[in-house]
């Protein structure tokens, strides 16, 4: 019998990821830019064969994997000539878990660690992560890892899985573009340093794109994401890998604004201050991290331990966000 204790040591982590920007304007066409986050990481392990950090999780784990599993054998067999559910089953019965620090409803991937995870182990016909990966393979991936994350969100892009599978920062758009990318000011340690501020609260992104989606439909709103949001969203991904900083500060700052004014109910209650203070001043700007509704928000720097400074002093901690040094680089 294959020794999967053993097989299991050596599989990959997968780390969180964060979506610098594109959240919501992306379902419209927008481009969008995920990072890796290597301050969270997820990996299988195997009860009583493995370490874990907690029995009761891991059974819990264990548990939530089988419903996925019966998802994936029952969804009308369009998994069946993608994942090997068998094997899977077995696995589980042998006491499988995912081991996972990655907090659920922040808005950094916890789920798209949980398909990243079962697609590298479990596919049938897998679809290497290379850093060298063409824009089709990219695409494909993208399709699959849609299908399989709509278990948690009833829809998904697939954007979340593919950057906690590739491990690398993602570009997506104009049009249907797709590819690995690099950030050159946060390679180079200059322009803008990137953070999170914890809310202390949880977020379901279900609800809140079914809302921003029905507000889309009214004309004022729509005219306004066209108009402002999505022109904002762009042009700051394209100046902050051009890099032109002087324009990315200023479309970063139009996007806050933006959201400030059109997407409180995005933003935790008690946080539109610290938000606004950061406009007013412009040591820093906040933005919604994913769909927002609680978990982390992000931040824009250009002076990190400045603003760590200033947060401290409203009770806020900050983190740093860097690039996976593994396999980012």
């Amino acid at each position: 019998m294959e020794d999967v204790s053993k097989n299991i040591e050596n599989a990959s982590l997968w780390h969180a990821k964060i979506l610098l920007f594109g959240e919501y304007s992306v379902i419209l066409g927008s481009m969008a830019l995920t990072v890796p986050f290597g301050h969270f990481t997820a990996g299988f392990g195997f009860l009583n064969m493995t370490r874990y950090t907690d029995h009761n999780k891991a059974v819990r784990s264990n548990g939530l994997l089988r419903e996925y599993l019966d998802w994936l054998s029952d969804s009308g067999g369009g998994f069946s000539g993608v994942i090997d559910t068998g094997a899977f089953s077995r696995d589980l019965e042998r006491g499988l878990f995912l081991e996972s620090n990655i907090p659920q409803g922040y808005g950094i991937g916890s789920s798209g660690a949980v398909v990243a995870a079962v697609y590298d182990r479990y596919a049938t016909n897998r679809i290497d992560n290379a850093p060298d990966a063409s824009a089709d393979s990219l695409r494909e991936l993208k399709s699959i890892f849609g299908a399989m994350e709509s278990f948690f969100h009833g829809t998904s892009s697939g954007l979340d899985p593919l950057n906690c599978y590739i491990g690398r920062p993602v570009l997506v758009g104009p049009g249907d573009k797709l590819e690995i990318t690099g950030i050159p000011g946060t390679e180079s340690g200059e322009g803008a340093s990137v953070f999170l501020v914890d809310t202390a609260t949880t977020g379901m992104t279900g609800p809140l794109v079914r809302q921003f989606m029905e507000r889309y439909k009214e004309g004022a709103f729509r005219d306004s994401v066209d108009g402002v949001m999505i022109p904002a969203v762009n042009e700051s991904i394209s100046s902050l890998l051009e890099p032109d900083m002087e324009r990315f500060w200023q479309s970063l700052r139009n996007l806050s604004g933006f959201q400030l004014k059109n997407m409180k109910e995005m933003i935790p209650s008690g946080f539109e201050l610290v938000w606004e203070r950061g406009l007013v001043t412009g040591d820093y700007f906040m933005k919604l991290c994913g769909s927002g509704g609680g978990g982390y928000l992000l931040g824009f720097t250009a002076n990190l331990r400045e603003t760590a400074a200033i947060l401290r002093r409203l009770n806020l901690r900050v983190i740093p966000v860097y690039m996976n040094p593994e396999r980012y680089g």
